[in-house]
């Protein structure tokens, strides 16, 4: 079992293992560490480095490593965590309208008949009842519980569900009344997943240039949606949609892009646009050695600015 450190043992730590302390003082990181972030969460960015090869002097350590880099690739993350939780956001409730309006234009449909025949088939264990019950004493839900248990209307479970089990409702209709409501359930499972590793505020650039699984293949209609953009060629799109990063946020994008307004993406994509051309490269100079890195901001970028320059 690792003791606990203290924040100068840390120091002392990431020093041996070769990161720099020249961007940032040693005084400024133990500040960041003591107010704004905690070791382990900081130093995961560590693995986008890497190490000096065996039977060098410094076997093992990082190359060219500053504290100041994983400092800004952690302030970068929380901001994108930011914006993709806005996107989830948008996509589950464009799901939730969906959901709403084909339940009101189905004549074999009241609103309360999906909800028991989901709870009868799907979860016959109910356990989105004792979910959503755990969540009687919160002050946003009480009076929606008090009024409706356990006989909810579709209009008020999807207030009272989670993301995960509303996918899992849509489903669930889908197959029913042989609709299109959800898109393929590895694309909504990404979006979920992302939704839940923002909302617990996890890393998400932790390790963006790490390959996909070999298990594992891009989604041909993916890989058709950035074939499109002419400025991104076979080679470099091959590349980066094997990277479980950038795959994933060009999931979100595409899934955004299939689900919101016209008028919605467009102010989402510039906001994203603006963000990657100002807010990311404001200390470009911290990774201009890193190839990797690089290729990886350029690819994302030429998609954003594609999507946000459509009319």
């Amino acid at each position: 079992m690792k003791k606990i450190l203290t924040i100068d043992e840390l120091i002392t730590h990431m020093k041996k293992k070769g990161i720099k302390f020249e961007k940032v003082s040693e005084k400024e990181a133990k500040e960041f560490l003591s107010h704004h972030n905690y070791y382990l969460k900081l130093s995961s960015y560590r693995f986008n480095y890497p190490k000096v090869g065996i039977g060098n002097n410094h076997e093992g350590e990082y190359q060219n490593l500053d504290f100041g880099y994983l400092k800004e690739l952690s302030t970068i993350d929380m901001h994108l965590r930011y914006l993709i939780m806005e996107m989830c956001l948008d996509i589950e409730h464009a799901i939730k309208v969906q959901l709403i309006d084909k339940v009101s234009q189905n004549q074999e449909e009241d609103g309360y008949n999906i909800v028991k025949l989901y709870l009868k088939e799907e979860d016959p264990s109910f356990n989105i009842l004792r979910n959503v019950h755990r969540h009687k004493s919160g002050e946003y839900c009480k009076d929606l519980i008090d009024k409706y248990y356990p006989f909810f209307p579709i209009w008020v479970l999807v207030e009272l569900i989670s993301f995960g089990d509303l996918i899992h409702l849509c489903a669930f209709y889908d197959k029913k009344y042989n609709t299109k409501i959800l898109l393929k359930n590895k694309f909504m499972n990404t979006i979920r997943d992302l939704r839940n590793a923002v909302a617990h505020s996890n890393c998400l650039m932790n390790k963006m240039t790490e390959q996909m699984e070999d298990s594992k293949q891009p989604d041909s209609i993916l890989t058709t949606y950035i074939k499109n953009i002419t400025s991104i060629k076979k080679r470099r799109r091959a590349k980066y949609m094997n990277r479980t990063f950038s795959y994933n946020i060009v999931t979100l994008l595409y899934v955004y892009d299939h689900y919101m307004p016209q008028y919605a993406k467009k102010k989402r994509y510039e906001e994203l646009s603006e963000f990657m051309h100002n807010r990311v490269i404001r200390h470009k100079d911290y990774f201009i050695s890193n190839g990797k890195i690089k290729g990886l901001y350029k690819f994302l970028v030429d998609v954003i600015d594609n999507l946000s320059s459509k009319e």
